[in-house]
């Protein structure tokens, strides 16, 4: 019958576990699947977004980095056809200097047109004399016109000058503009010396500023079909020179001009305008500044080089595209093979969940197979045969270990409310002992700073609280002060009622005393019948004033006696000092003391001060 139940036993708990684990089984495909799914969505999704990234930055920066060496390359570009041209005026300056201290001023003008047709970006070439009257020029235009107004004669008189870009105004009705921009100018101009130095005349020529521009196509044609980009030159205040031609006059935003500013080559993305319109676009902007020659200062262009940023960046746009569909496709595979990884996986748990629902110990052909489809599955068939095995015996020693469980459990409370029982009066003896401990060390104390006849502090806490006191007052720079006091004639109060009495007196002074003076005033025994007292904070005049209080309170309240009263008086000394670093308890007391010693000799029952001493000893 026990075997039975045994059995049964095992059984329910071999068929419960088979029924818990059923369920897990069927579903740790399903799970697997969306584990493995999400670890490879979540990788794949990670892996493509720092891949697509990195290459979409590099591809960014590979395309910014070509508009700024383009825009580089035309900032050198410029810079050179300015110098070739400071270059031919500056040649053709020493071939006018020396002809006209050869009397052969008359080659100049074919000098000047022979200039001109080498270049035909120059409008105008002129020679002027120093007093600013064109001398000679190209086409005979302004010949005889006085220039000496204009700021590239004024600044060529001093040395070799290259001007800013500016309209036309002597020229503009003179020379042929097919556009409808006006025409505007790059001047040029060097000095002509004499041999000893004298200026001999300016020779100044002015350069279309579509120079700049035809420098621009040609060099961006080649790279057009690849960039599609505009050339944009803006002056030193931000003002776009050159461009499309709605864009002219306006200003490039503060935020490019800045950083045009700071560095001498760079690339940004910026917003501006794309035409007459305020419409604004976003541009990939390569930008470049002139720098200064040797001989003569630049104007500070910026060149720019632009494309929108949507064309710009859209090879970078569809490269990350890519790599997402790819990252997506890849992601497929992988969850496909995950699916087919768990199947396999799985397939031998299921089928080891089936024989643990039919599972009964008593029959050895129906324990868990063992299994070797592959490491892992083999290891837990045999540790779950093993498993199975143990249970029946452990399921027995369980039962006896139930059986004498709680017998032990009341035996092992009952010692444990013994145990607390002896510990709460431990805890109690020791909170007794405790307290009695305080108040003996309350007593010491209290035996070993007060005076045991009178209860007023005893001398030795009395200068604990003086030394303190003075250092509070050299600290605050307060007076201080101090009264000596003592009963007169208390011997004679001995001899006459006895030393009963003798202590009754001293005991009645000292609670006088303690009515007398203010409870922050320290006031203690010194001797057989001398006290002190020590005033924190108080001038001589208050001092006074309480040492005075004292003796007429004393005088007036006489201690009673069986056979009627004792009048007592006392004798004071009162001694004041502002304190420093140097003073101490020991000097004003021995003040007071001196000024006590005085009043007794002046008759007693009395308030003598200290400064009076001193005023009759100067005296």
């Amino acid at each position: 019958m026990a075997r039975e139940r045994q059995r049964q036993r095992l059984g329910q708990i071999t068929s419960t576990n088979g029924a818990i684990a059923i369920k897990p089984f069927n579903t740790l495909k399903s799970r697997l699947i969306l584990l493995f799914g999400g670890l490879i969505l979540v990788t794949t999704a990670i892996g493509t977004w720092l891949a697509s990234n990195l290459a979409v930055e590099e591809l960014r920066k590979s395309t910014s980095q070509n508009l700024q060496e383009v825009a580089v390359q035309l900032r050198d570009k410029i810079e050179i056809d300015l110098h070739e041209r400071y270059s031919d005026l500056s040649i053709a300056a020493a071939i006018a200097s020396q002809s006209i201290e050869d009397d052969q001023s008359v080659s100049v003008p074919t000098l000047l047109n022979a200039l001109q047709d080498a270049f035909p970006s120059y409008a105008w070439i002129g020679l002027v004399s120093p007093e600013g009257t064109v001398i000679t020029s190209t086409d005979n235009l302004l010949q005889g016109a006085n220039v000496s107004e204009r700021p590239w004669f004024r600044e060529a008189s001093k040395g070799p000058f290259l001007g800013d870009a500016h309209l036309a105004v002597l020229l503009e009705s003179k020379l042929d503009n097919p556009s409808s921009v006006p025409l505007r100018f790059v001047d040029v101009a060097v000095p002509l010396y004499r041999d000893n130095g004298e200026l001999m005349g300016v020779l100044g020529a002015h350069l279309y500023l579509d120079w700049v521009a035809s420098i621009g196509q040609s060099l961006l044609a080649p790279l057009q079909e690849r960039l599609q980009a505009e050339l944009v030159v803006a002056d030193h205040k931000g003002t776009i020179l050159i461009g499309p031609t709605d864009s002219i006059g306006q200003a490039i935003p503060d935020s490019l001009a800045d950083a045009a500013s700071r560095n001498p080559s760079g690339y940004v993305t910026n917003s501006m305008t794309a035409g007459a319109s305020d419409e604004q676009t976003e541009y990939l902007i390569g930008f470049s500044r002139l720098r200064d020659r040797e001989e003569y200062a630049s104007f500070n262009w910026r060149v720019l080089v632009r494309q929108p940023a949507e064309e710009a960046f859209a090879p970078a746009n569809n490269l990350r595209h890519t790599l997402i569909a790819t990252g997506f496709v890849v992601s497929l595979l992988l969850i496909l093979f995950a699916s087919l990884a768990a199947r396999w996986t799985t397939r031998p748990l299921i089928k080891m969940t089936e024989e643990a629902r039919n599972l009964d110990p008593d029959q050895p052909s129906t324990l868990i197979k063992q299994r070797d489809d592959y490491e892992e599955v083999k290891t837990l068939s045999s540790t779950l045969r093993n498993l199975i095995l143990n249970l029946t015996e452990k399921t027995q020693a369980m039962n006896e270990l139930n059986r004498t469980l709680e017998y032990r459990v009341e035996e092992r409370t009952r010692e444990l409310e013994n145990t607390n029982t002896l510990l709460e009066d431990e805890i109690i003896q020791r909170d007794a002992m405790r307290r009695e401990r305080e108040t003996l060390i309350r007593q010491l104390e209290e035996t070993v700073r007060t005076d045991a006849l009178t209860g007023l502090k005893n001398r030795r806490h009395y200068f604990e609280l003086g030394r303190t006191a003075v250092k509070k007052a050299v600290r605050s720079g307060a007076p201080l002060s101090a009264i000596m006091f003592d009963a007169d004639h208390f011997k004679k109060v001995n001899d006459t009622h006895g030393h009963g009495v003798g202590d009754k007196a001293l005991v009645h002074l000292s609670k006088l005393a303690t009515e007398a003076l203010r409870d922050i005033d320290i006031v203690a025994r010194v001797g057989g019948e001398e006290f002190a007292v020590l005033l924190e904070n108080t001038d001589e005049p208050g001092a006074e004033e309480v040492a005075e209080r004292l003796r007429s309170f004393i005088e007036n309240n006489p201690l009673p006696l069986e056979s009627g009263h004792l009048t007592l008086a006392i004798s004071a000394g009162v001694a004041t000092f502002w304190p420093d670093k140097s003073d101490n308890l020991d000097t004003l007391l021995l003040y007071a003391d001196r000024a006590l010693y005085q009043a007794k000799a002046g008759g007693r029952n009395r308030v003598c001060l200290y400064s009076s001493i001193q005023k009759t000893a100067n005296d």
